[in-house]
């Protein structure tokens, strides 16, 4: 008998090093940064996921729709840690943020702008940029 290769589970698994390229829904997500003084504090279980949007179902079962682009993101993992992200490098569909290699992030000059406008703190910007 021929001996059976183990399959290794680590690199179908959500974790610090793979988030960006794997499926998000399901996840906890809380809205740490963001361009809209509104959307900070949001949290919620990730249930839809568009190009620019998600969808939060949050505790008092509303759901509320968040652009990914003005946003850092707290995503919980199953395995208890919990990583930031910059909606930047979230954004696209999620088939086709699977499938990429590297995604360059360019501010956009409205963006700059109003970040410049918003004094942007840079210790705030701790996220994870995505580097395989």
């Amino acid at each position: 008998m021929k001996a059976r290769k183990k399959i290794s589970r680590r690199k179908h698994e959500v974790s610090t090093s793979n988030l960006i390229r794997h499926e998000v829904i399901g996840l906890r997500v809380t809205v740490v940064h963001s361009l809209n003084d509104k959307f900070i504090g949001i949290s919620g279980t990730l249930i839809d996921e568009s190009r620019n949007m998600f969808k939060l179902k949050c505790k008092d079962n509303v759901i509320r729709v968040i652009p990914k682009e003005v946003c850092i993101f707290k995503f919980e993992l199953p395995d208890g840690d919990s990583v930031k992200v910059d909606g930047r490098m979230l954004n696209g569909r999620a088939e086709e943020r699977i499938k990429m290699k590297r995604r360059k992030v360019v501010w956009p000059l409205i963006v700059e702008k109003q970040l410049k406008k918003a004094r942007f703190q840079p210790e705030i910007c701790e996220v994870l940029m995505f580097d395989p």
